[in-house]
């Protein structure tokens, strides 16, 4: 019962979290902001992940982890609110900082829920069959963001998926919340973590940079891509997220499957391998059917390996700091994503031809990420910890 409530939650917060996605970027253009400004909003909220996120996400190791659900629960959708309704960028500045730090705890904190409600034999189904619902219900999210941005105006689409967001609080009210105290001091302290802990989360972070910041040049602004490339309406643009998103839900339900037959370190090195000449061929297509198509696949490619590695990383981390670690890892992934958000606008200027730029930069990045991921690959494949998440998973 527990996890089938952490499912609803997920459904409902995420399918409001990608309704305001799609059109929060293109409510801004249409009040006269440009590619730079909305390059900073989207900066600002990544920082605000980074470092307000890991203060939250700390305090959940500290306070409660239902505790600050609840509260990202509530400030969220207020500090979008806020947002929609002032057209003074730095306020919004402000509010997209609160509004990131608050968004990313739902991720953070929910991988640190489900190490607890779960056991090794079956906490890679539960991870993958969670991160497939973010998926699908992504696609909702996207496509009512596309149908309602057309339909109802991009303003009240975004009110609709902020006051839909409050629901959320349904289902979070009935999880038991397994409650690990901590002191500050205590969740700092990693000198009881074994050398192969240690190596696993370097890895890991070194992961998180690499792909960070190719990531960040284009991810967080497909909208804006579309639009910019192919001035695409915005329900044809919910439309091509909404396939991005659709592969990537139904392939996340056979992740765990995947790992089983392949290897789960061996299945996230290929597919992360074979991402890296989609971004590149990103930089020269100009038809919007094959763009579309490609995007979709880098989409699913990319996200694929991502219930697998976080599977892996809270199993190796103590219990009492999986919290921490991720905010951490948070810190770092949106760091990165934040100084490369600034630099979208710059790259893409006002003409097509950035667009060219940006997708090389981004592809030389995700290619080093290659090299980590294959050492990670060598050194943990045949590790009895991961033979146990995996090996019980094809029951």
């Amino acid at each position: 019962m527990q996890v089938k409530l952490l499912y609803v939650y997920t459904a409902i917060t995420v399918t409001m979290q990608s309704i305001i996605r799609t059109d929060m970027n293109l409510f801004f253009r249409e009040i006269g902001f440009t590619n730079a400004d909305v390059g900073n909003i989207m900066s600002a909220s990544l920082w605000g992940a980074a470092f307000l996120g890991l203060g939250v996400s700390i305090f959940a190791d500290i306070l409660g982890r239902k505790r600050m659900l609840i509260a990202s629960l509530i400030v969220f959708p207020l500090a979008n609110l806020a947002m929609i309704l002032t057209n003074n960028l730095s306020l919004i500045l402000l509010f997209s900082f609160i509004k990131g730090g608050f968004m990313v705890v739902g991720h953070t904190v929910v991988q640190a829920m489900v190490i607890d409600i779960t056991k090794p034999k079956n906490r890679a189904q539960v991870v993958g069959l969670n991160f497939g619902i973010m998926m699908g219900v992504g696609v909702l999210g996207n496509f009512l963001g596309g149908v309602l941005g057309s339909w109802l105006g991009l303003q009240n689409a975004l009110f609709f998926a902020v006051f839909g967001y409050f629901f959320g609080l349904i289902p979070l009210l009935g999880i038991q919340d397994k409650f690990i105290g901590g002191s500050f001091r205590s969740i700092f302290d990693i000198s009881h973590f074994n050398k192969e802990q240690k190596i696993i989360i370097v890895f890991h972070f070194l992961t998180t940079v690499t792909i960070g910041f190719g990531a960040g040049l284009f991810i967080h602004f497909g909208n804006l891509i579309f639009k910019d490339l192919f001035n695409m309406s915005t329900f044809g643009i919910g439309v091509a997220l909404a396939i991005a998103q659709m592969g990537t839900a139904i392939s996340n339900m056979f992740t765990h499957r995947m790992g089983v037959y392949f290897g789960p370190l061996r299945f996230k090195l290929i597919t992360q391998t074979l991402v890296v000449p989609l971004i590149f061929s990103m930089a020269f297509i100009r038809n919007p059917i094959l763009f579309i198509i490609v995007y979709a696949m880098r989409f699913v490619l990319m996200n694929s390996g991502n219930p697998i590695i976080n599977t892996i990383i809270n199993s190796y981390v103590p219990k009492d700091k999986i919290s921490t670690i991720a905010g951490l890892n948070s810190l770092l992934n949106n760091s990165v994503r934040a100084v490369a958000a600034m630099l979208f606008g710059y790259i893409v200027g006002a003409s097509i031809e950035g667009y060219t730029t940006l997708f090389i930069i981004s592809g030389v990045f995700y290619g080093i990420n290659i090299f980590i991921a294959y050492f990670m690959y060598k050194r943990y494949e045949n590790d009895p910890k991961i033979k146990e998440l995996y090996n019980h998973s094809r029951g």
